[in-house]
Formats: structure tokens, C-alpha cells, sequence
């Protein structure tokens, strides 16, 4: 037993170094690499060159998500993701000139539906307006050229066409042929400064079918859309992405344009092109497409500040599918000192199989099925939640593991991590910070999120040098200063139990 032990701890110790090794020679060879400039404008470029394959992969990132979203427009961060693909004043349509004319009907005739509706018109009159607004639709789809922008990408090599939209962020990425990016730099020049947002209240209508499938027809989406509303008072955290069914229904191409301009402006968006490509050329091409983007302001920070919890809070969804746990403490923005150190607390608790939680919900009590742990949910630009999750076996609750949960917490409070068990964890989350950089579009959407979020890519190339700073004190400090009830919102599915039916 003992020589077993002792192997372990020896093959620990060589993957701990060649980890630290293989992450000091990565970053400056990777440092060495990247070249940045911005436009006049304040459009800012990251270039990685990587010229093993003749590809690159691009992305880029919008300063905005649901966070910057009001009452009344929820959801319209996401609606970008939609109308990203289609389409400008040159792709997507076989005569704009025409095509505006036939939008602003659209416009016109869907304005009028609504007002009908709010000054509640009888039946009739308002599915007359409905009428109409459909017959204005169709005219305007006679001169639009279905998904044009994804076929150009398509034909010429390009993969991976894709958004996402998330609390903070807006991401458009795909990969090319590197001997096509001056067609990248006129389809995003295209994207961004000349969008034209056809086909939106169809595209709305498929924006409310996703609302229904992800959230309404779903006990855990029903339940994270609880407990995140539950979770945040004030901040617009608590606000859900894919926006309420009422905002849906009501926000217009009106709307959309109001928040493109004040948002997707050039200082609030930053692109990052990995692969085989030429900083230089890359710099010219920028100039030629991208400098006519007018300037404007960016968009200041969320004001409102999330008041300090001072109750446990809880929310708990009867469904007849399967029991969850989600368990949530506030912890502060991604940017402050304490961040990597609830990363590697995440570890240490949840994530891998070495984890406190896994060896106790899953290998020994065998009370869960699946659980695991994240920091910065639902953002990371403002203070988030450290967020745990447990499926409860069959014949167990969510109570019983949230109660294991709290004992492993407690034990973490008092001090009790092992030397081994934090290298462990640091050695792990090392490794996969390595790992997710290999990849070009991996590498992409990491700089330009640590652009944004931490506001200077430089800033996540010490992350292997902080993981390795952090202490056992370190854990126990964040353990007792920020796992603790007064901080904590519990959500669970309990599965209903049905009443015995009458036997008279």
C-alpha cells in the first residue's frame, strides 16, 4: 500500500512538472506571436500566427449581452445571434433599394397590428392587421437570397459558422482558407457596418418556439430561469438570455436598430484572427474595410450593484421528472484577485473525479449521478454566482446531497485540504487551460474574452502563475468568507408525488 502511494505522489509530482514546464515555453512562444493594433476608430485586432495548417479560425466579441438589456427588450441580445446571418445592404438580397421600401411596410404594418392590440381592438380588426403585416412579410421575402452570407462562407472553404449570445458577451466565429481573408474582411465588414435585419419577425417567431423548448417545456430550464430571478434582486444577471415571452412578442426592428447602434460600436468589439495569416496584411486589410466604421461612444458599465444577500434563499420546482440540485453563493467579477482562487476551490469541490463531491456523492454514498462546479455564472464581467449541480440517484434526494454538500464545505472551512489534494487541483486546471489554447478557435475566443472581461488579453497569460500562487489558507479564507447560508441560493426539482386515488 505504501509503495502505491508513494508511485502516485512520484507520477503526480512529473506531471507537475511537466506542466509548469510545457506552460512556461507555450506562453512565450506564444507572446511572441501575437501582434495588436487598433483602428482610429477604436476597433481593436488580436493576431495569433500559427502557420502549421493554411487556415485560420476568427472571432469576434461584442461588448453586450443580456446584462445590458432592460425591461421590455430581454431577449434582444439574442435576437443578434439570429439576425447575424442575414445578411447586409449587399448579401442577402436581390435589390435593396426595393427590399427597403418593402421593410418599412413591414415596419408600418406590424406597428399598427400592435397598437391594435394594446388599445384592445376587437378580434377582427386586430388578425385584419395580422393580415396584412403577413402579406407585408411576403412581400419583402421576394427579394431576399436565403442564408447567402453562410453559402459565400460555405463555398469558399469556411466552417464552423456560428454565434452565441451569453450575459455578457456576443460571439460571431467560423474558420477560413487563409488565402480568403480579404473575402473574412468584406463578409464582417459587411456584418458589422451594414447590417440589414430581414426576415426579423419571422426570425422572432423562431426566437419564441427556442424560448418554449429550452425553457417552458423544460423542467431545468424552468428551474434555472427560478433560481437565477430568485438569486439576483436587482442586477440584471437575473434577467434570463433567451429574454421573457412577453419582450418576444412585443420588441421590434425598431428596437434592434436602436440597440445595434448603441452597442455594436467599433470600441466595443474586439476580433481575433489565429492561424496561417499575416499581421501585416491583416493590419491593411482591417484599414480598407474596417476605417470607415464611424466612431461613436462606448457604451458605459451596468450601474445598478447587486445589494449583499443577507437570507438563504430557495426555489424549489415540483415536476415528475428527474430530481436536481443547483446551489448557488455570490462571489465577486472575474476580474478581482480572489477569481483564480475560486477556480481552483472548484476543483478541489466538484470538478474531476478526484474532487471532494465526486469521491462522496458518486464513488462512496453513490447518492448522485452526476454533479459538478463552476465559477462565473451567469457572467463574468460583473459579480457572479460559484455555482454547484447534483442529479440525486435514484431512491435519493436533492436534500441528502445538499446536505453532504455542506459537510464537505464545512471540512474546506475548517482547513481541511491536503498539500496534495490543492496541487492536484492546480495541476489539473493548468492542464486544461493548456489544452483549451491548442486548438486556434480556442485560442481565439480566449484572448478575446480575457480582452473584455479582464480588459487586456495579457492578463490571462498569468493564469498558470496564479493558479500556482494560490494556498490552502487561500480556499479556507474564500470558504468561510463567501460559502456560507446568508450567501446561498438553493434550487431544486422535487419529483410530485401523486395522490392515491379514491378507492370508493
Amino acid at each position: 500500500m505504501r509503495r502505491a502511494v508513494l508511485t502516485c505522489l512520484f507520477l503526480l509530482a512529473i506531471l507537475v512538472q511537466s506542466v509548469a514546464v510545457a506552460s512556461a515555453q507555450d506562453i512565450a512562444r506564444l507572446e511572441k506571436s501575437i501582434t495588436t493594433f487598433t483602428l482610429d476608430n477604436g476597433l481593436r485586432f488580436i493576431v495569433v500566427e500559427r502557420h502549421e495548417a493554411p487556415v485560420f479560425s476568427y472571432v469576434s466579441m461584442c461588448k453586450v449581452g443580456s446584462v445590458n438589456e432592460v425591461p421590455g427588450i430581454t431577449g434582444l441580445a439574442h435576437m443578434f445571434e439570429h439576425m447575424a446571418f442575414k445578411g447586409s445592404t449587399q448579401i442577402g438580397t436581390k435589390d435593396y433599394s426595393k427590399e427597403k421600401k418593402a421593410l418599412d411596410a413591414v415596419d408600418e404594418a406590424q406597428a399598427r397590428w400592435w397598437q391594435l392590440k394594446l388599445s384592445g381592438a376587437d378580434e377582427a380588426e386586430i388578425q385584419e392587421a395580422m393580415d396584412a403585416m403577413k402579406a407585408a412579410e411576403d412581400a419583402a421575402d421576394e427579394f431576399v437570397v436565403t442564408n447567402e452570407f453562410g453559402n459565400i462562407v460555405e463555398e469558399a472553404g469556411g466552417t464552423g459558422l456560428n454565434a452565441s449570445t451569453e450575459s455578457d458577451v456576443t460571439t460571431y466565429f467560423y474558420k477560413l482558407p487563409s488565402n480568403k481573408l480579404e473575402l473574412w474582411a468584406y463578409l464582417e465588414s459587411q456584418r458589422f457596418m451594414h447590417p440589414v435585419f430581414r426576415e426579423f419577425y419571422k426570425e422572432r417567431d423562431v426566437v419564441e418556439e427556442e424560448r418554449r423548448m429550452r425553457v417552458d417545456s423544460s423542467p431545468f430550464g424552468r428551474l434555472l430561469e427560478e433560481f437565477v430571478a430568485t438569486a439576483y434582486k436587482a442586477h440584471p444577471y437575473g434577467q434570463p438570455t433567451i429574454g421573457h415571452m412577453s419582450d418576444l412578442e412585443a420588441f421590434t426592428r425598431g428596437d434592434a436598430r436602436a440597440f445595434r447602434d448603441k452597442y455594436y460600436v467599433p470600441g466595443n468589439v474586439v476580433f481575433c484572427l489565429v492561424g496561417d495569416v499575416d499581421p501585416a496584411q491583416v493590419q491593411k486589410l482591417a484599414k480598407k474595410y474596417f476605417g470607415s466604421w464611424k466612431k461613436a461612444p462606448v457604451p458605459e458599465p451596468v450601474r445598478t450593484v447587486e445589494p449583499e444577500q443577507i437570507a438563504m434563499r430557495t426555489v424549489v420546482l415540483e415536476d415528475p421528472g428527474q430530481p436536481l440540485l443547483v446551489m448557488g453563493y455570490h462571489k465577486p467579477a472575474a476580474s478581482d484577485p480572489d477569481d483564480t482562487a475560486f477556480k481552483v476551490l472548484t476543483e478541489v469541490l466538484a470538478n474531476g473525479r478526484s474532487s471532494r463531491l465526486f469521491r462522496r456523492l458518486v464513488k462512496e454514498d453513490k447518492s448522485a449521478v452526476q454533479l459538478g462546479a463552476f465559477v462565473g455564472y451567469p457572467g463574468e464581467l460583473y459579480p457572479s454566482l460559484f455555482l454547484i449541480y447534483a442529479v440525486p440517484s435514484k431512491g435519493f434526494t436533492a436534500e441528502q446531497c445538499e446536505n453532504t454538500i455542506f459537510e464537505e464545505i464545512e471540512a474546506i472551512q475548517d482547513g481541511q485540504i491536503t498539500a496534495a489534494e490543492l496541487q492536484s487541483a492546480q495541476t489539473r486546471l493548468k492542464a486544461n487551460w493548456i489544452r483549451s489554447m491548442r486548438s486556434n478557435t480556442g485560442l481565439a475566443r480566449r484572448l478575446c474574452g480575457d480582452e473584455i472581461i479582464l480588459g487586456d488579453w495579457k492578463k490571462g497569460l498569468d493564469f498558470a502563475r496564479e493558479v500556482d500562487a494560490v494556498t490552502v489558507d487561500d480556499l479556507t479564507r474564500l470558504a468561510q468568507h463567501y460559502l456560507i447560508k446568508k450567501n446561498l441560493t438553493v434550487g431544486t426539482i422535487v419529483t410530485e408525488k401523486k395522490e392515491a386515488k379514491d378507492a370508493s
